[in-house]
This record gives C-alpha cells, sequence and structure tokens, in this order.
C-alpha cells in the first residue's frame, strides 16, 4: 500500500485512510510512549534485533542499545519537547514489511539561535507485521538540509 498526498496522523485507521490500522495504531502507541518520554516502552515498538541510528549519529543495534540511543536522545535532544508523528507514505515491501516515511514535528525545541520552536526531523522506518503486531526492525531518523545554494559548491 502506498499512500501520498495530504498527511496522515499517526492515529487509529478512522483518521488515516489507506494505512493499514495495526500500523496506524501501533503509531499511536509509540508516539503516547515517546511524548511520555518512556525510554523502555518506546524500545519495546523495536524488534529484539532491531536498529537504530539517532539523529545525532549514535547506533544501537539490538533492543538494549536502541534503549540506549533512545535515552541519550531523550536526555539531549527531547527533554521538554512534546513530538508529533505524522505517517506521510507507506510502501510494502513483500510479505510483511513496510517502508514507512513518517514525519516527526518536535514541538518545544531548542533551536540554533537558542529560542524554542518546532523543528521537524524525517524518520525511515523499516517495519515489519507478524499476525496484528508491528515492531520497527531499523529506524533512521534525521534532520533536512537548510535551503540548498544555487550555484553548485564545487
Amino acid at each position: 500500500m502506498r499512500t501520498t498526498g495530504t498527511e496522515h496522523p499517526a492515529t487509529p485507521a478512522s483518521s488515516s485512510p489507506g494505512i493499514d490500522p495495526a500500523l496506524a495504531g501501533a503509531w499511536a502507541e509509540f508516539s503516547s510512549a515517546f511524548n511520555r518520554h518512556d525510554v523502555r516502552e518506546v524500545a519495546t515498538f523495536f524488534e529484539e534485533g532491531g536498529s537504530l541510528i539517532g539523529p545525532a549519529g549514535d547506533r544501537g543495534d539490538g533492543r538494549s542499545e536502541v534503549e540506549r540511543v533512545l535515552a541519550v536522545g531523550m536526555e539531549r535532544l527531547f527533554r521538554g519537547t512534546t513530538s508529533r508523528f505524522t505517517i506521510q507514505s507507506v510502501r510494502k515491501l513483500g510479505r510483511g514489511l513496510a517502508l514507512v516515511d513518517v514525519e516527526h514535528a518536535v514541538q518545544g525545541a531548542r533551536m540554533p539561535d537558542g529560542s524554542q520552536g518546532t523543528r521537524k526531523l524525517h524518520v525511515v522506518v523499516v517495519a515489519r507485521r507478524r499476525g496484528d503486531t508491528w515492531r520497527w526492525v531499523d529506524v533512521r531518523p534525521y534532520a533536512f538540509l537548510p535551503g540548498l545554494p544555487e550555484a553548485p559548491l564545487h
């Protein structure tokens, strides 16, 4: 399944047409745990052998290492913030696998000039469905570069 066009909030399927209801529900639960800054619960959304490369480049392979990376991120990047995850697209990769593009809006984030505002990250997730349960296999959040120069750099 692939969705395009308007954004889809990571809430149950009734407000997310075209997105697997179980996946939308998993994102809603993930978002709730993330906003409570519950690192252990957030880590349970990853497969036991899953991986995370955090926005600062720190890598965790396996759930305990994912939890470590999440703990650092919660302390340094997300303390005092709230997050909104918006599923932008889902591409079926094969039986039970999907590539999920998610916008992560971090409200109350510290901006480069020292002010507070909303900072947007993009998150690419390989997710696996087993029965009605979705778990994250690999997660890669990142920020887009600010506007590119008009002329080539070289």
